[in-house]
């Protein structure tokens, strides 16, 4: 499991259920999730993000689409 990131809860348009900004210079991750969601979906967010970190999709230069569909 990584070690280089936040989780940041944020008030986000309802059908955005969170995102991740990766920061190159630093590697560091910052986890954005929608706090307009329940518990339960704030926990399946954030488990989808941190998969992401894993994956490496962050450094990709591919569509945010496309790595979803991969996904």
């Amino acid at each position: 499991m990584p070690d280089n990131y936040t989780i940041n809860y944020t008030n986000l348009p309802y059908k955005i259920f969170g995102f991740t900004i990766y920061n190159g210079e630093e590697d560091f991750y910052s986890i954005f999730v929608n706090i307009r969601h329940s518990y339960q979906e704030q926990k399946k967010t954030i488990l989808h993000e941190l998969n992401h970190i894993i994956n490496g999709d962050c450094r990709e230069f591919v569509s945010v689409n496309e790595i979803e569909f991969i996904r």
